[in-house]
Formats: structure tokens, C-alpha cells, sequence
């Protein structure tokens, strides 16, 4: 699942700078939309708007597709990339071409860099960097003198590794069990409820994380010594003023 997400994530990132400036890969979405309105007896027109907005970026256009395509659609990939790259950082792709090893994938990714991220779990297999060169190399030989069907998961291509591949059959079971997100926000909804109370309405969202985070994962010590070296070391936020001008 991870390996699927991590691929659409990167065709989104491909495909947001020619979307964002397709005006008839909109205007399909929009067709499909105003004819699904249209079975419903409505008909989709820019809505009600001041004359002067403060909160808000006020469109100049009386066009709906244009509107809605500058207030909608280009604003929602934006915010999906971001959400994307936000699961998907730089360390997981660094272990992505571990997917290599998937048969039908296994020329996808040079052999060097799936064995460059093998290293990055060198502690959970023994065995020097040679070791995981050769079983790679067999690897692939193997798989390319297989005409048919081949694996196309990692949990189909486990069931295809024996005892022969110890580090590929450990690899393959790291790459299975990478998360793509955690449980924590669950965790969050019933910290609020008690952090988030009246004497705190007006508390700043940076503050509200910090003690979130304290409250979610106070199983973990704190060193107060540590705290007061880092807190010394930032920048003082206090304005001084020199009163004897």
C-alpha cells in the first residue's frame, strides 16, 4: 500500500504544473459536474460576493469555471500535494527503491541504488555489502528467466523468497510493514478535549502542539537541563526599549 501511495504521490507532483494550467482538463471536471447538478435541478453560477473582501482573495471574473477553478480546483491539489509530501518525506524516498526487488519491478531501479537503501538497514541483516550485491544479482537473474506471471507486491514476492535470500527476504519484509501514517492524530482528539478548554481559548496554535505533545507522549522523560540550554540559546522574542532618550 505504501509503495502504491508513494507512486501516485509522485505522478500528483508530475501532473500539478500541467493541470494547474489546463483549462480543458477543468473544464471536463466541470462539465461532469454541471450535468450531475443538472439531474438535480440546479445550475452551478459563481456565488453571492461583497464588493470588498478582507478575509479572502476576491476573483475578478464572471466566469464560473473560471472561478471555481481559481477558489477551488487549484487550491485542492495544492493542499493534496502537501498532505502527500507531508507522509511522504525525503527518508522514505530514500528506501523506496528497495521496490526493486518486487519482480515486476526489478528493473525500475538501478542496482546501486537498491543497494544503497538495503544499507540504510544494514543493522537488521548480517552480512557485508558484498553479500547483499550477490543475492541481488542472482536476484534478478532469477526473475528475469521467469516468462510467466510474476509477483507484483511485496507480499506475493515474499511468498517467492526462500531461505536461499536471507537479506532479501529481510528487506522485504521491512519494505511490507513501512507505515505511511501513525495513529496519532486519534490520540490528539481526546488530549483537546482537555488541553482546549475556556481558560484556553485564545492560546496560539504553536503552543497548543507543544503541550499536545507533552500531554500525548508524557511516557517520555524529560531533561530539564537540556530544555534550559536550548531555551538560553534561542533568540529573546522581548522588545527593549531605551528609555533614556
Amino acid at each position: 500500500m505504501t509503495i502504491g501511495a508513494f507512486g501516485e504521490m509522485e505522478e500528483q507532483k508530475g501532473r500539478r504544473g500541467a493541470t494547474e494550467n489546463s483549462v480543458s482538463k477543468f473544464e471536463t471536471y466541470f462539465k461532469n459536474a454541471s450535468d450531475m447538478a443538472a439531474l438535480a435541478g440546479e445550475e452551478i453560477r459563481i456565488p453571492r460576493l461583497c464588493g470588498r473582501q478582507t478575509t479572502r482573495c476576491n476573483i475578478q471574473t464572471t466566469d464560473p469555471i473560471e472561478w471555481y477553478r481559481i477558489t477551488i480546483f487549484l487550491p485542492f491539489i495544492d493542499h493534496l500535494i502537501s498532505e502527500l509530501k507531508l507522509r511522504f518525506n525525503e527518508k522514505l524516498s530514500e528506501v523506496m527503491p528497495l521496490e526493486g526487488l518486487i519482480p515486476t519491478h526489478i528493473d525500475k531501479y538501478d542496482e546501486s541504488n537498491i543497494i544503497k537503501a538495503a544499507m540504510i538497514y544494514s543493522e537488521d541483516w548480517s552480512g557485508q555489502k558484498l553479500d547483499i550485491q550477490s543475492e541481488i544479482s542472482i536476484w534478478k537473474k532469477k526473475w528475469h528467466n521467469i516468462q510467466t506471471m510474476k509477483p507484483d507486491t511485496v507480499i506475493e514476492t515474499l511468498k517467492h523468497c526462500d531461505e536461499f535470500f536471507p537479506i532479501i527476504k529481510t528487506l522485504l519484509h521491512l519494505l511490507a510493514t513501512i507505515p505511511v501514517t501513525t495513529a496519532s492524530a486519534e490520540r490528539s482528539f481526546s488530549s483537546l478535549r482537555r488541553l482546549k478548554n475556556y481558560l484556553r481559548s485564545t492560546m496560539g496554535q504553536e503552543r497548543l502542539n507543544g503541550l499536545a505533545i507533552l500531554n500525548i507522549h508524557k511516557n517520555i522523560p524529560i531533561n530539564i537541563d537540556e530544555v534550559i540550554n536550548i531555551f538560553s540559546r534561542s533568540s529573546r522574542r522581548i522588545k527593549t526599549e531605551d528609555w533614556s532618550i
